[in-house]
């Protein structure tokens, strides 16, 4: 009887160290989950990208591309649904287009995984601060106005409380004054629309 408890008792351990060593392995091989905060105050900053789409406006030819960040603080109340407020500092290398729109966000996610695919649309309005470029017949917007985007993407967590995004999207812009100038001298003011295809990277947290 004796053997037969000591056999059983080593048996015991034998089957619970082995267990204990499949549970290692399989931590190991499934790391544990991770998922980015859903509720609560959100920010991102993002290198941004645009380039338009309708270079030409009447007998003009505007091809210009747009560099620079955008900035968004904001609250979430759900995983879905989130709005802020943000903006984007775009700087065209000729300056006649550079501009700051400022705008509503409402920001979506849609998985509670690591990787998640996500929109954002913003609505607001774009404040020029271009001047005339150095050519005597020039391009320079006078006078800003609203601004309409959409961007869908991916984001990927890194901890909780710190995520990296990849994004692809539209925008729009309107210019209620645009300042066309020939031998430096001022011909035309008219309002123009610009499409622009943007894609951006950066951070979430």
């Amino acid at each position: 009887m004796k053997k037969t408890f000591i056999l059983l008792s080593l048996l015991t351990l034998i089957v619970a160290a082995r267990a204990e060593q499949l549970s290692s392995f399989a931590q190991k091989d499934n790391p544990p989950h991770i998922e980015f905060k859903y509720y609560g105050f959100y920010s991102v900053i993002d290198y941004t990208f645009m380039t338009n789409l309708n270079t030409v406006h009447g007998e003009y030819v505007d091809s210009y591309a747009l560099n620079g960040i955008t900035a968004v603080a904001g609250w979430q109340w759900r995983k879905e649904s989130g709005i802020g407020i943000g903006f984007s500092y775009l700087n065209d290398a000729q300056g006649s287009f550079s501009q700051i729109p400022v705008f509503l966000e409402f920001r979506s996610h849609f998985l509670r995984n690591r990787i998640t695919p996500f929109t954002a649309v913003q609505m607001g309005y774009s404040i020029p601060f271009g001047s005339k470029n150095a050519a005597v017949d020039y391009t320079r917007i006078d006078e800003g106005g609203i601004t309409f985007g959409f961007s869908a993407g991916a984001r990927f967590a890194i901890s909780p409380k710190f995520a990296l995004n990849l994004y692809a999207g539209y925008q729009l812009i309107q210019n209620n004054s645009v300042e066309r100038g020939f031998n430096s001298v001022a011909a035309t003011r008219l309002p123009e629309l610009y499409h622009h295809f943007k894609f951006g990277l950066g951070v979430n947290f």
